[in-house]
């Protein structure tokens, strides 16, 4: 089947023979795993019915009714602890990412694997990821469309590098010194830098305290450089 290139990347990432697929719209992250054979049992969740009734169409029309089954649900609370081995939870934000972990923690910490792509506050995604004692074991970055997705796979265990840098942009990407993350360290710091420009001949107190934000932003940004030889 035709997906989009961030949705294999996705796919790409998952290890396990068993999985959920949280907020899995019409599906097609297992249906591609299921049609790759990379899976034996998937659990399609999503809290709307509409999606969900997609899925089970395409579900259907792929014959993968003994493979995958749909669930109605917020979050993980469909998927109960040791059906499942891996979880992907991708195509949302960031801190709606942290609540579905957090309100669920059992379940998350019962996975072998969870496969995030966060649309924003990638900080604080990585941040809980090292708070459930789980470490990146490997990030990818896709750029479709003029638009970036970061897409990570957690796996239990301690984080080898916990710096602003790896935090922000990834410590796997940095590593790799990948060339797509690479652009967007440049064009965040191009932005950066013309706020921070604006800000220096404003001269106000408030414009200071921005400033000082902003040149912290920076020098994340530089750390996160300095990998790059």
């Amino acid at each position: 089947m035709d997906i989009s290139k961030r949705l294999q990347a996705v796919a790409g990432l998952v290890t396990r023979r068993s999985m959920a697929d949280i907020g899995t719209d019409h599906g097609y992250v297992p249906l591609y795993l299921y049609e790759q054979r990379k899976i034996d049992k998937a659990l399609a969740c999503d809290l709307n019915k509409g999606p969900l009734e997609k899925a089970k169409e395409n579900i259907a029309a792929m014959g993968a009714g003994n493979a995958i089954e749909t669930r109605l649900g917020s979050g993980l609370l469909p998927v109960h602890t040791g059906e499942v081995e891996s979880a992907v939870i991708a195509g949302m934000g960031g801190m709606l990412i942290c609540r579905i972990l957090k309100e669920s923690e059992d379940v998350a910490k019962s996975l072998k694997e969870w496969i995030l792509s966060p649309q924003h506050d990638l900080d604080a995604v990585r941040q809980t990821v090292w708070d459930f004692g789980f470490a990146i074991d490997e990030e990818i970055m896709v750029k479709e469309d003029g638009k970036y997705y970061h897409i990570f796979r957690c796996v239990p265990g301690e984080e080898k590098e916990k710096t602003p840098a790896s935090l922000f942009y990834g410590g796997r990407l940095l590593e790799k010194q990948d060339p797509i993350l690479w652009e967007e360290l440049t064009r965040e710091e191009a932005q950066y830098e013309k706020v921070a420009e604006g800000l220096r001949q404003s001269g106000t107190p408030k414009a200071a305290e921005r400033l000082a934000e902003i040149e912290e932003k920076l020098a994340v940004i530089k750390e996160a450089k300095a990998w790059y030889k």
